[in-house]
């Protein structure tokens, strides 16, 4: 219960705010390629902080546990909110934004934890739906009402989501209550954990890094190209927002079902790699040639985000997987290794996006990185073996 209120409350007030900080940044600046300029540095440090939280989150659920873990994750988001309320200038923008985006890496390896130790391992992959499904409704309502109110002003979005923080952990805390703190946690090096990581987890890590550098030359850019670039408006960017949280959430219960029953995850996570690839090469080809067909730009757009929501089709099975390849008595610092490593190794590429954008534009730019996600998705097929054994 703990997980899911900590997945749906602050995921709903990162949500509210988050996908149109870089149409904030452009009222902010008075210009699209300055908002990009500073979304590209904001992603790099958001993924520099996402790695040292994932670790810092790690070593707080296998020492303190992980309820109190998530606890933690809370602290940055109350500091992220009052610096953003507060500032206007886009330096100190960036800074606040930076502080609330980092209670979910600080509570991954908690999540992580509760459910491998939980959870049987051939339920995992259903329990990791639900919690996906926990994490995706807020990415259906906070579009829309980000959207929405964006319309008043920023300020009420920012508002909003700092009383759901102050809700969501009012109710947490009474929770934790009723928790036991960990007792006696094993004492392994990081130097041995890195050791530790099996041979296929390692494989699927360079894959995941690879397909991440193309999807992070989109990831925080798409809205901006959607509303600067194609000339739609906010309240259309939040909905086609919600159309992929939305599309996401229809697939998780039954594709959860389909993995535990399955003799392996690889399908389902092959496919997942795949359509994570096609976004950013969809984005630019279906709103410039469907249209062409009589199909209207918005519907064009409305398909990419369907596709682009379909790619959660093998999430849940790729963290059972990740989750059932380490052993009970070090998976919270584990997880946070093994996701911290893969931010860190990805960490320039929205700064690089940014300078391509500048230099060739956003359509070739966003191009590059689906090719470097089809790179990530083949790396994937040929060298990730999977045993049945290994399944979740």
């Amino acid at each position: 219960m703990a997980v899911l209120i900590v997945t749906a409350g602050m995921g709903l007030s990162e949500e509210i705010w988050r996908n149109f900080l870089s149409l904030h940044l452009k009222d902010t600046t008075g210009g699209v390629l300055t908002a990009a300029k500073y979304m590209g540095i904001f992603a790099v440090f958001v993924n520099l902080m996402e790695g040292f939280g994932y670790i810092i989150g790690g070593q707080v659920a296998h020492r303190l546990g992980a309820r109190i873990a998530m606890l933690v994750s809370a602290l940055p988001m109350v500091l992220g909110f009052s610096i953003l309320l507060a500032a206007h200038q886009p330096w100190l923008i960036i800074i606040g934004a930076l502080f609330i985006t980092n209670w979910e890496p600080l509570s991954v390896p908690a999540t992580f934890e509760v459910v491998g130790n939980e959870v049987v391992q051939d339920r995992r992959t259903i329990a990791f739906s639900v919690q996906s499904i926990q994490k995706r409704m807020p990415k259906v309502l906070g579009p829309l009402i980000g959207g929405l109110v964006m319309m008043i002003g920023y300020w009420l979005n920012l508002i909003l989501a700092f009383g759901l923080v102050f809700i969501t952990n009012m109710i947490q805390f009474r929770l934790l209550n009723k928790m036991k703190p960990i007792n006696d946690p094993a004492k392994i090096s990081f130097r041995q954990l890195l050791r530790d990581i099996p041979q296929d987890l390692r494989r699927l890590l360079t894959a995941e890094i690879i397909l991440r550098w193309g999807d992070w030359f989109v990831r925080d850019f798409a809205v901006l190209y959607v509303v600067g670039v194609l000339l739609r408006s906010k309240a259309e960017a939040g909905v086609l927002l919600a159309v992929t949280s939305l599309t996401a959430l229809i697939t998780y219960i039954p594709i959860g079902k389909l993995v535990d029953r399955a003799k392996s995850p690889r399908p389902f996570i092959g496919i997942t790699f795949a359509l994570f690839a096609l976004f950013p090469i969809n984005l630019v080809v279906l709103p410039r040639y469907l249209p062409q067909l009589g199909i209207p730009v918005m519907a064009a757009l409305a398909i990419v985000f369907i596709l682009n929501g379909l790619r959660e089709l093998g999430e849940p099975a790729r963290k059972a997987l990740i989750s059932s390849g380490f052993p009970k008595e070090t998976r919270a610092r584990s997880i946070g290794l093994y996701w911290g490593l893969r931010s860190f190794a990805f960490c320039p590429a929205p700064l690089i996006s940014y300078f391509l954008w500048s230099k060739i534009g956003p359509e070739s730019t966003f191009l590059i990185g689906g090719i470097i996600g089809v790179i990530g998705t083949l790396w994937f097929w040929t060298r990730v073996r999977i045993n049945v054994g290994d399944k979740s």
